[in-house]
């Protein structure tokens, strides 16, 4: 009776099991195909003449890595790929048999219930999302706004009174910087997972990083806006900042670096300039004359008429000096024993300051040599034998 049933199931379910080999043997077929495919895109892509990816002289990614990420993207759909025909037709398997239908429906259920569900979140989160896309085109015609503005303003094509050009990039940058914030702060609450404690803790920690560590760069930062609208300096002016003096080579948001006459590069951070005096020492035009004075002094036994007319004679001997505009000397100061004079000569090549202050130094030597005239400072000092004719008075 028994063995009559287990017949009867069996020649109920042979077609059943026929189905199911045919399946497992295209299953094993389809295998071998997807096993051949990536085979042979793997060795098209082994003979490929691909090209370093670089930007100017800096290589991003070689060749070889290229075809590295190309194998690898191939192994992983090759893999995907072979791990869906295998679960699809074990769905398929275990659906045709009436004791397993509940199995396949299980399995069934494992993969399109989260697809159903991403789905309709989908379609639920879209008008979120098409406000986020309304907001990012309207603000970004607005920053285009902005740019275009600026840039008009900076090259003098719109004039605005009492607004100089040359504030209008710092303003501009400080005006795009607001309307991104703003364009965040609109977009945040449209975004998902935004009231998620995830998205809290991500958020205080980034604001926790600013306040800590931060603090400095935003201070740099703010210095440097400030800068911005001061023009202390342009790129290219030779300037005097605390002991540093040499040429400015570059104005960042950070920090102002000047190159030396010793070729080297100092760079001072925006706030030192700000708490600092900045001698700019290029004027405020291309023709500006730069005053250079130096310092001698003499004893009052040589007539001061010789001493200036000697200082002059140097100062127009002195490559460099701009002799359209008479060079002068002043009498700074009367000390005890000399007179401290100031040779003030003017020039148009400030950068090669101290290249004119050597010549002019070599001059004065040469020019006081050969008027017999030496250049130092007298000292007098008188020494008491202790006798009566030493000591004054007491009522004198």
């Amino acid at each position: 009776m028994i063995d009559s049933e287990l017949f009867r199931e069996f020649i109920d379910y042979a077609g059943n099991f026929i189905i199911a080999a045919v399946i497992i043997t295209l299953v094993a077929l389809e295998i071998w195909l997807i096993n051949k495919a990536a085979n042979y895109l793997r060795g098209k892509v082994q003979q490929s003449s691909l090209k370093n990816l670089s930007i100017q002289s800096f290589e991003l990614i070689s060749a070889q890595k290229q075809r590295l990420a190309l194998r690898g993207v191939i192994d992983v759909v090759q893999i995907a790929v072979i791990l869906l025909d295998i679960y699809f037709s074990l769905v398929f398997i275990l659906s045709i048999f009436p004791k397993t239908k509940e199995v396949a429906g299980s399995l069934i259920d494992f993969i399109f219930i989260p697809l159903k569900e991403s789905f309709y979140a989908l379609i639920n989160y879209l008008p979120d999302l098409f406000s986020i896309i309304i907001t990012v085109i309207i603000f970004r015609y607005l920053i285009r706004m902005v740019k275009s503005f600026s840039r008009e303003v900076e090259k003098g094509n719109f004039l605005i009174t009492g607004f100089k050009p040359y504030w209008a990039r710092t303003t501009g940058s400080i005006i795009t910087f607001l309307l991104y914030a703003f364009m965040i702060i609109l977009i945040l609450p449209y975004l998902p997972g935004y009231e998620s404690i995830a998205f809290k803790g991500v958020a205080a920690f980034l604001g926790a990083l600013v306040t800590i560590g931060g603090s400095s760069v935003i201070a740099n930062y703010m210095a440097g806006i400030v800068i911005s609208y001061m023009n202390p300096c342009q790129k290219g002016d030779w300037v005097e900042i605390e002991n540093t003096t040499g040429e400015v080579v570059e104005i960042s948001q950070f920090a102002v670096k000047i190159r030396t006459t010793r070729k080297v590069v100092v760079s001072i951070p925006n706030t030192k300039v700000l708490q600092s005096h900045v001698i700019n020492l290029s004027g405020e035009h291309e023709n500006h004359r730069t005053l250079l004075h130096t310092t001698i002094s003499i004893g009052y036994d040589v007539p001061w008429r010789q001493v200036n007319n000697l200082l002059i004679l140097a100062a127009k001997k002195t490559e460099g000096v701009d002799l359209s505009v008479s060079p002068f000397v002043r009498q700074i100061k009367l000390d005890d024993f000399y007179v401290v004079y100031e040779l003030n000569v003017y020039s148009l090549d400030v950068h090669r300051m101290f290249e004119i202050y050597s010549e002019l130094h070599k001059q004065i030597l040469d020019a006081f040599a050969e008027a017999e005239v030496e250049i130092l400072s007298p000292h007098y000092r008188a020494e008491r034998d202790g006798s009566s004719s030493t000591i004054p008075d007491k009522e004198g």
